[in-house]
């Protein structure tokens, strides 16, 4: 039986997608060195498309977890996770040397989108928050995270499903951090909601999902397969 077909990763929890994830880059990804963008000069291991689905993203704990016994902490952790809701994806604050907040596009919009899944009751695809705008390519880092959308499931209990995209992603170090983030996001608009809807899945997607070279031999360690090092 073929393992992550087509590149989807379904798991239950953000911690096991995390893992997986991983796995699947390695099984199926490519090396190449980085010309434009974050860490110039340096090898990335990358998949050129990947699906992760997680069925039940509200399970605590959010953040990820390594054993104690591999000497090196986890990527990010529970206050961690709230600071970087509050202060990156809610909050509008932005530090005079960052260009950009996921913030500033994500508080100018979400009330809108809430508008309109409480208009329809969930029976809308227009829910979708943009990340960035025209002048976001010049920029030396444009956002990583382009665009969030919200959608109900018609079940017996409808369901609130987010789905992200990334144009760019930080496997190791980057996504636990990003889903816990975006899974507080989610749950602060079920909160806004006036209809009968429960929390649902997190789906995100990323044709650029990729392990930075300085991550491999931690990944390495947390995974069956492993990334060829070379000097």
């Amino acid at each position: 039986m073929a393992i992550f077909p087509e590149n989807v990763v379904r798991e239950r929890y953000i911690d096991n997608a995390w893992r997986s994830a991983m796995w699947c880059c390695i099984r199926k990804g490519y090396v190449y060195e980085v010309k434009k963008g974050s860490y110039e000069g340096q090898k990335r291991w990358q998949l050129p498309e990947a699906m992760i689905i997680i069925e039940e993203p509200w399970t605590r704990p959010l953040a990820v977890t390594i054993p104690e016994n591999f000497g090196f902490a986890p990527p990010t952790s529970e206050k961690r996770i709230n600071d970087y809701f509050e202060e990156y994806i809610i909050g509008e604050e932005k530090e005079e040397t960052e260009d950009y907040t996921y913030g500033q596009y994500i508080s100018r919009q979400w009330e809108r989108a809430v508008n309109l899944l409480n208009i329809s009751e969930g029976s809308t695809n227009q829910a979708t928050i943009t990340i960035g705008d025209s002048k976001s390519i010049f920029l030396d880092s444009p956002p990583c995270l382009r665009s969030i959308s919200f959608k109900v499931l018609p079940e017996e209990i409808p369901k609130l499903q987010m789905s992200a995209y990334f144009r760019s992603w930080d496997l190791f170090a980057g996504l636990p951090e990003n889903l816990g983030g975006l899974q507080l996001l989610k749950e602060f608009v079920l909160l806004h909601l006036t209809f009968k809807v429960s929390d649902g899945p997190l789906v995100a997607y990323s044709d650029g999902l990729h392990i930075y070279e300085q991550y491999f031999e931690l990944v390495n360690l947390l995974n069956a397969d492993k990334i060829p090092l070379t000097d």
